[in-house]
């Protein structure tokens, strides 16, 4: 038997992974993420006066994106490769764990610094970009906590595995803020009372920081998400530098850890090679509104399974053109114009043209029923403003909103507009990911304080009105989608 496969045997029969899904293909992931629970089968059977209750099951509907599937294709890699390092078979895994217990009572600037590091990654995008939603499905595919019994092997009597934890970032921008959320969730999942047992004067906020890396560890946390990062609570809070500090912990106490948030929240962590090193080794991904119209994804995607299932009794009136606009020519055009593109924004506009459909007893949806909703309804109004700025291209427009990185999408629509020209920008490597302000007096500051704290060491078929999800051509798209993917892995060279 050669290593390779001595290894692959061995990481097959780890405990960590043996409760868990196999590895999927992205054609598995496809599937198992795709969330369509509209369709007209399920719908005929409800009667029309219960229809409305429904409503909000748009909000469920997963589309499974190329950008979605690499993330989720990422993260699962994220996940075994982290259980696979931490197999409890091998002593030095299983001295880890005592050795972890020893830290407990001291502060978290006392705690030793381990030699190795788990994986990291980074998902950053503005509001409503769909950050979170792929990865809730993928969380969704696996149970969160598994039961084991006595294994002499692994050197337990029993253990509950934490598969994965999702933490919310505080509002108050605390790591006490912090510790509460993530204490809350680690008994919430695991039945335990440590939120209890780890309060008191005796246990500091320091103290209390080391304890929870402990508790990862003992329950061999496959992932950790940690959601909800913004400016407020991690760039230009006081805090800041401690946070990112401690987010180089858990990888140092080998936890692979996901970070999700707004752009603007890691400008501070990206003037740290080290940090944007740990932090990109699974990924470190940007999500934005779909840029145009013509977009594949847009036109393949989103529309059909997205914007087409319905609630009423007959499928959307065949579009005809709505005015003379040219983005109203087409229903791909004249959805992303009153959208930009988001995919929540998507999905707001059609809950309320179904709200409104259903209130009125309308049998089917149409263009003008759309841009009276829209130019209309409460739901749409507060965010009217930003949609169309985002259509215009205006930035200046965008400026009005303080968590929308403008700089980064000027940059982006000048490379559209003038794509040579940003042929010629690629060819030189970018000082940092996209997203990076100016703010360096900010960053200087918080730079000084962190690094005081850390050791030193980066089918154009286009769909009308009455379009199946299911019909041949999305069909069609799907397989070309996965034969892209496979593609551009260089699966298909192999």
């Amino acid at each position: 038997m050669s290593i390779l496969q001595q290894m692959l045997q061995s990481m097959q029969s780890n405990p960590l992974v043996a409760g868990l899904p196999p590895r999927m293909s992205d054609a598995q992931l496809y599937e198992k993420l795709r969330v369509s629970p509209i369709t007209p089968e399920d719908v005929a059977e409800i009667p029309i006066g219960l229809r409305q209750d429904l409503v909000h099951v748009y909000k469920q509907i997963l589309v499974p994106t190329p950008q979605a599937l690499k993330i989720a294709s990422h993260i699962q890699d994220m996940l075994y490769t982290g259980l696979h390092h931490r197999d409890p078979r091998e002593e030095r895994n299983r001295r880890f764990i005592f050795e972890s217990g020893s830290q407990k009572g001291q502060a978290i600037q006392e705690a030793r610094w381990w030699a190795s590091y788990a994986n990291g990654a980074v998902i950053q995008g503005i509001t409503g970009t769909g950050k979170s939603h792929a990865i809730d499905a993928f969380l969704r595919l696996h149970h969160q906590v598994i039961e084991h019994g006595p294994n002499e092997d692994a050197g337990w009597r029993s253990l509950k595995q934490l598969v994965w934890l999702k933490v919310h970032m505080p509002s108050d921008g605390t790591r006490g803020g912090f510790l509460q959320g993530a204490f809350l969730e680690l008994d919430k999942a695991l039945g335990e009372n440590y939120s209890e047992q780890y309060k008191g004067s005796n246990w500091t906020v320091e103290k209390r920081l080391v304890v929870f890396l402990h508790l990862l560890a003992v329950h061999r946390c496959g992932l950790l998400v940690i959601e909800e990062a913004q400016e407020r609570n991690l760039a230009v809070n006081e805090y800041g530098p401690d946070f990112l500090t401690f987010f180089l912990r858990l990888l140092n106490w080998g936890v692979p850890t996901l970070l999700i948030g707004n752009p603007l929240a890691f400008k501070v962590l990206r003037t740290f090679s080290q940090d944007v090193d740990r932090f990109s080794e699974s990924g470190w991904f940007e999500t934005h509104p779909i840029p145009s119209h013509d977009n594949e994804t847009w036109k393949n995607q989103w529309i059909p399974f997205l914007w087409l299932p319905t609630l009423l009794n007959e499928p959307d009136e065949p579009y005809r053109p709505f005015s003379d606009h040219p983005l109203d020519q087409t229903l791909e055009g004249f959805i992303w114009r009153r959208t930009a593109g988001f995919p929540r924004y998507v999905s707001r506009l059609r809950r309320a043209v179904q709200m409104h459909a259903l209130r009125c007893g309308h049998r089917r949806v149409t263009a003008e029923l759309v841009d009276t909703v829209y130019r209309s309804s409460e739901m749409l109004t507060p965010i009217r403003p930003r949609i169309e700025a985002f259509v215009r291209r205006d930035a200046t427009a965008l400026a009005a909103y303080v968590d929308i990185p403008t700089a980064v999408y000027r940059t982006l629509w000048a490379a559209d507009a003038n794509p040579s020209a940003a042929s010629a920008a690629a060819a030189s490597p970018r000082s940092s990911p996209v997203g990076g302000g100016d703010e360096q007096g900010q960053r200087q500051g918080a730079s000084a304080k962190a690094k005081a704290r850390r050791p030193s060491s980066k089918g154009k078929a286009q769909p009308t009105g009455e379009m199946n999800p299911s019909d041949n051509r999305s069909q069609e798209w799907r397989g070309n989608l996965l034969a892209s993917m496979r593609t551009a892995s260089g699966a298909d060279s192999q």
